[in-house]
């Protein structure tokens, strides 16, 4: 009877420790690595692309690679990177900080494409706005000297669909 009473008394006891113990390994873990992300996208400045990321140690040198082109730069108070870079296409650009794992923020060709896409947007929604007000089609105006094509492209689909609707008829 002794012995019933001894296991069933230590034996909640030991699985309890246990289970803090993996809880707080696995709480210092986490805290140990923080999870930063980075994209790219193109610069104002031709040939360039903008690094830009969150997520990393604050105050840390953070290096920033792609194709064998390196750019450096330190991660601001909140954990904040961004640089400027010529990197050549076709390479993986990345950002790594010592005592963390390497991470991937894409190439020159994927934030092309970002920029080409959100230019369409831009223009599709303008398109829509511009052709609602009277139900006649205009020519895009984005405010710049030169309208990108993926914009003008947006637009006269966007206008096209504006008075493709219910609502210019």
């Amino acid at each position: 009877m002794n012995r019933k009473i001894r296991n069933a008394v230590l034996a909640p006891l030991a699985a309890s420790s246990l289970l803090i113990g993996s809880v707080a390994f696995s709480t210092s873990a986490a805290q140990a690595a923080p999870s930063a992300t980075c994209s790219v996208k193109p610069s104002a400045t031709a040939g360039t692309v903008d690094v830009s990321g969150k997520g990393f140690r604050p105050g840390k040198p953070v290096l920033i690679e792609g194709g064998g082109q390196t750019s450096t730069g330190t991660a601001n108070a909140k954990g904040e990177i961004s640089s400027t870079g010529f990197f050549k296409p076709g390479q993986e650009i990345t950002a790594l900080q010592a005592g963390t794992p390497e991470t991937k923020c894409g190439t020159v060709e994927e934030a092309e494409q970002k920029d080409a896409q959100e230019q369409y947007r831009m223009g599709y929604r303008q398109g829509v706005s511009d052709t609602r007000e009277d139900c006649k089609k205009k020519e895009p105006k984005p405010g710049v000297a030169q309208i990108d094509p993926n914009y003008e492209k947006g637009y006269n689909a966007g206008s096209a669909a504006a008075l493709a609707s219910a609502f210019c008829k």
